[in-house]
């Protein structure tokens, strides 16, 4: 897979968690239940979505040798995996809102800060050549 399509797809993910982060901050400042919930919807759209890429073998992995700097499919398919194990935080953040558990805006947080830290991870995978 050349480096456009890697391109196309980390910035996708990018967006889809920029769109999701957005619309969760939006809803806690403006205390709409609504938008949190459309956030999280996102969030497990953006999973769906690399569970598709996993699943099916999108990214083509290079031969590895033994370099110093890690190929960027290998770092574009390590993010994919960590978005997967975000979506079942956001799945376990769907569960305590859906019983009005008491730790769901905490969740909430949580939810939001390893959002920022996967939309800082795909940015730096963008920038590097490669």
């Amino acid at each position: 897979m050349n480096s456009i399509s890697l391109l196309g797809l980390t910035g996708i993910s990018q967006w889809t968690l920029f769109a999701g982060i957005a619309l969760i901050l939006y809803g806690i400042i403006e205390k709409s239940e609504k938008m949190m919930l459309g956030g999280q919807v996102i969030f497990l759209l953006l999973g769906i979505f690399a569970i598709y890429i996993l699943v099916n073998d999108v990214i083509l992995i290079p031969p590895f040798v033994a370099v110093n700097p890690v190929p960027k499919a290998l770092r574009v398919l390590s993010f994919y995996k960590g978005v997967v194990l975000f979506t079942g935080l956001t799945i376990i953040s769907l569960i305590l809102k859906l019983f009005k558990i008491r730790f769901q805006k905490t969740s909430l947080y949580i939810l939001v800060f390893f959002a920022l830290m996967l939309f800082f991870m795909v940015f730096n995978i963008q920038q590097t050549p490669n």
